[in-house]
């Protein structure tokens, strides 16, 4: 938590700098001067709660974070991919899958491995999923955890809930932004407004899919942090969620998503390998 005077100036200034707005442009936003703006920023004016209201909607933020936590840490990211195969193999150092010899021997497992790499193909060749093909994936490793208990697959059980999540967006905003995001375009402005415009039935689509699995997400990270052997994981995949934001707080998006970055740091100082080949991916994207 912030306790610096002018927390709240140096936050817009830094937000407006992150979004790549100029002083006039946020101006613009709020129906205000520049040496308006200028004044929330070096701390010798403060914005009416409508205004702050305003400007925390406009970058994605609440009010408690502008006025209660330090911003200025969140850095600009861009993920920069050349083409389909590099989001392909970034998605498979991301999200690894596992198998065993004693889990390949049932059944459901197999199935349940089978449609993951069918999925993969399907990302590979650039296709549509077929609409079931996540949820029998998921099915087939519930059925196989229930008979096997094994940690092979309660961690491709988080594989499922995770291509499921990445799969729930605005189709016609998503396709608006494809040929941005393939050319290297899409940049942290790109993804705030995105965040900003989010539809309601979407919104609402996110929060019911984070209420239907909480239960379950619980009962597989239990499974896993049980065994000494896939404890790594398990913590891996919390940090993962807020990364990914499918968490319910009362943060912003964005907020999560640097809570779930500070928490892979820490997994990866002490030693997590799934947390520090994240980090090496991060960076090296």
């Amino acid at each position: 938590m912030a306790n610096d005077d002018n927390q709240l100036g140096k936050n817009i200034q830094h937000l407006r700098e992150l979004y790549g707005e100029t002083l006039d442009e946020l101006g613009e936003v709020i129906h205000f001067a520049r040496s308006t703006v200028k004044g929330y920023e070096n701390g010798s004016r403060k914005p009416d709660p409508h205004t702050l209201n305003k400007i925390a909607k406009h970058y994605g933020k609440t009010v408690d974070e502008l006025l209660y936590m330090d911003l200025t840490e969140l850095i600009a990211t861009k993920m920069e991919v050349d083409s389909i195969k590099d989001i392909l193999d970034l998605f498979q150092k991301i999200l690894p899958l596992y198998s065993s010899e004693d889990a390949m021997r049932n059944s459901k497992f197999r199935n349940g491995y089978k449609f993951c790499h069918q999925i993969m193909d399907g990302f590979a060749k650039g296709e549509t999923l077929r609409g079931t093909m996540i949820t029998d994936a998921f099915q087939a490793f519930i059925e196989a955890f229930d008979e096997l208990e094994c940690p092979e697959a309660a961690a491709n059980l988080m594989w499922t809930i995770f291509v499921w999540w990445t799969q729930i967006f605005d189709v016609k905003q998503m396709m608006s932004l494809q040929s941005e995001f393939l050319s290297n375009k899409l940049d942290i402005k790109d993804y705030l407004k995105i965040k900003e415009n989010e539809s309601d039935d979407l919104k609402e689509k996110k929060h019911g899919f984070v209420s239907d699995f909480d239960e379950i997400i619980t009962e597989i990270l239990k499974k896993l942090k049980s065994d000494s052997k896939w404890s790594d994981i398990a913590d891996y995949y919390i940090a993962l969620k807020y990364v990914f934001t499918m968490v319910d707080s009362e943060l912003s998006p964005e907020m999560n998503s640097a809570v779930g970055m500070q928490m892979m740091l820490t997994f990866a100082k002490i030693g997590n390998p799934h947390a520090l080949n994240f980090l090496k991916t991060s960076l090296s994207t």
